[in-house]
């Protein structure tokens, strides 16, 4: 209403007190408008199991063979690395490490390994030894968590808790930056000195994450950020953690897995589930499955599986062959799945291509595939597509935007008919207002459907859970060790993963407030949702707009009217962005309720030792989920989601 008096306020032979107001605003919104749209980083996210080949894939993206550190069949990466472009020809990493308290937690999660009293497997007590070791020393493992804490690290820890190393040569900056990023166990000189490559590698079990910054690469626009995530699926819920926290920011996901593990490995599929939902939330806007080491094949095994003669194909000939077939079975399941979750007008869907068959080796080597045909050239386009596409569209809403401002200013001087300004002034505040209240009452109808699905999701989580529970707690062995990887927190995390898969039925049964992914148009024209609602407001006001800027002679008049159509649809967008926020808490909501029921078991678990340990914390995580089930712990869920709803509405 401000906005409006300032632009229709009745001119005399001064200039009125709401011109300087509607100045003050033009310039708040073009100081907004300032093009660093052009520097907002685009997140690559690339999430597979150990060994699937991410760091090799991304060497090869970026044109650097070996510039980051790989092993090729086992965890190498041991924390999160970004790597990005600038116009410095310098290379850069800054390695951020664990604060103290942060390193008390790890530190604490690492002793169950170290109990001569349980029987762990040679992979979790060795990480476990080579960590306490790295930092505090040989001999260090028959320490108390105790005796530990009160321990001097034998490495020099910067206050800044960062260090940043720098170098203009390639193979140089890498052989620098390779130790701190290394998972000690996999290296041949784990045992040597204690020299400064040594000491080096030391380093691994506190950094956080490592952000590199490369000079800039004609195949990889600047802007793109790549985030390379620790191998998930295998012993360390701390690494399986880390793409579960880095998903969500990422505007493209690569699900990377390798071509010997597609059919029987699922680790991926529960990465694409894990991209759906934050496609759903509305930061990513793309997803795909891109297969590595698609150059291996055994010839003869598959020859004999597909019933082919001796002469009748060469092995380049099949690699390629297989390789599409892989591509249109496991594009044919991906988009069966996103058609679940997604509206049907999704552009996902409609994507020429949801699976890529690479080969970085072939890329490097030659000897059976073209530089083409190993695909990477075709995944660099694809960044070159979905970069220019965001990147334009946001320059163009950018210009268009000064655009109208810059005629809004040019028009606000105008003295034509005060009385008739006047009028226009009121019938847009009438206008407005009504069109509010009618948005106001159809949001209110989108809130009312909540009641009966999320009750229908108690009764059903009451009845599941147990059977749900029984299962896990009968299977403990395989999976306990994964509760105390990364401390009492994520360990309640990773049991609550598996428990919410009884109270699904509270998620599953949404009402459909959001639609499915918040679509970018009106699903079969319901008002069913908020998306749904803003775009029929924002189409009648355009609507309206347009109509009196087509019927009004007056020149300054139009683009007024102009600028309110642009700020309807810019009031509109912001409104949008609070919903997906509000979206990822509301999703988020169960999960946090049932952790907070939780928390006093988990953390009674985590202080049991000694003998029988796994039967007790069986017995105790048992009972607790029982007792806080029969006690309200999903009508509690329920209640907070219900509250998220409210204070959204």
């Amino acid at each position: 209403q401000v906005l409006i008096q300032s632009l229709f306020c009745p001119t005399q032979n001064f200039l009125p007190p709401f011109f300087f107001l509607s100045i003050s605003i033009l310039r708040n919104r073009l100081t907004g408008l300032m093009p660093d749209i052009l520097l907002d980083p685009i997140y690559i996210g690339l999430f597979g199991s150990t060994g699937a080949g991410k760091s090799t894939l991304l060497n090869a993206i970026i044109d650097k063979n070996f510039f980051l550190p790989v092993s090729g069949y086992k965890a190498c990466t041991s924390c999160v690395v970004q790597v990005n472009t600038s116009h410095s020809k310098t290379y850069e990493a800054k390695i951020y490490l664990l604060t103290d308290e942060e390193w008390k937690d790890e530190l604490k999660s690492l002793m169950p390994f170290m109990d001569p009293d349980e029987e762990e497997n040679d992979s979790e007590r060795n990480e476990a030894f080579l960590k306490i070791s790295a930092i505090y020393g040989e001999k260090a493992e028959n320490k108390s968590y105790e005796e530990l804490c009160e321990m001097k690290p034998i490495i020099r820890i910067p206050d800044s808790r960062c260090i940043i190393l720098k170098d203009k040569n390639e193979k140089d900056f890498s052989e620098k930056m390779s130790p701190y990023i290394w998972i000690q166990s996999i290296r041949s000189d784990t045992n040597a000195g204690t020299g400064e490559g040594d000491n080096r590698t030391r380093f691994w079990p506190l950094i956080k994450n490592v952000e590199v910054t490369i000079p800039r690469l004609q195949m990889v626009p600047e802007s793109v950020v790549f985030v390379d995530i620790p191998g998930t699926g295998d012993f360390s819920s701390k690494r399986d953690a880390m793409w579960k926290e880095n998903i969500n920011k990422c505007s493209i996901i690569w699900v990377v897995n390798s071509i010997e593990r597609i059919h029987g490995d699922k680790i991926h599929e529960k990465m694409l589930n894990e991209g759906m939902k934050a496609f759903q939330c509305g930061i990513c806007r793309d997803i795909s499955l891109v297969v590595t080491k698609s150059d291996q094949m055994n010839l003869k095994e598959y020859k004999r599986k597909k019933k082919k003669k001796k002469k009748s194909v060469n092995k380049h000939d099949a690699i390629l062959e297989r390789n599409e077939i892989v591509k249109q079975e496991k594009s044919k399941i991906l988009k069966r799945n996103l058609a679940k979750k997604l509206p049907s007008d999704s552009e996902i869907l409609h994507k020429d291509d949801l699976v890529y068959t690479v080969s970085a080796q072939e890329y490097w080597e030659g000897e059976m595939l073209s530089k083409e045909e190993t695909e990477i050239p075709k995944l660099r386009e694809y960044i070159q597509r979905f970069y220019i596409a965001q990147k334009r569209n946001k320059l163009m809403d950018y210009v268009e935007e000064a655009s109208v401002i810059f005629s809004l200013i040019q028009s606000l001087r105008s003295n034509q008919n005060p009385q008739y300004q006047h009028a226009k002034e009121i019938h847009l505040k009438a206008l407005i207002m009504k069109k509010i209240d009618e948005l106001e009452a159809d949001i209110e109808k989108c809130f009312l459907p909540i009641e009966q699905p999320l009750s229908e999701g108690v009764e059903q989580a009451k009845k599941l859970y147990k059977k749900s529970m029984d299962k896990i707690l009968h299977d403990f062995r395989r999976w306990w060790d994964r509760l105390w990887c990364s401390g009492t927190e994520l360990g309640q995390t990773n049991v609550l993963s598996s428990t919410l898969h009884s109270i699904s039925p509270l998620s599953s049964l949404f009402p459909p407030i959001f639609s499915s992914s918040y679509p970018n148009r009106i699903q079969m024209g319901t008002r069913s949702t908020l998306k749904a609602n803003f775009n029929i407001f924002r189409d009648a006001m355009l609507q309206q707009l347009q109509e009196d800027i087509m019927k009004d002679p007056v020149a300054d008049i139009k683009d007024k009217l102009k600028f309110l159509q642009q700020e309807t649809d810019f009031i509109i967008r912001e409104t949008e962005k609070v919903v997906f926020q509000k979206k990822a808490e509301i999703y988020q909501s169960l999960t946090v309720s049932i952790q907070n029921n939780l928390l006093p078991y988990y953390e009674e678990a985590a202080k049991q030792r000694g003998a029988k340990l796994c039967k007790r914390i069986q017995t105790i995580l048992s009972e607790g989920i029982k007792k806080e089930s029969e006690e309200g712990m999903f009508e509690r869920a329920q209640e907070s989601m219900k509250k998220h709803f409210h204070d959204l509405k």
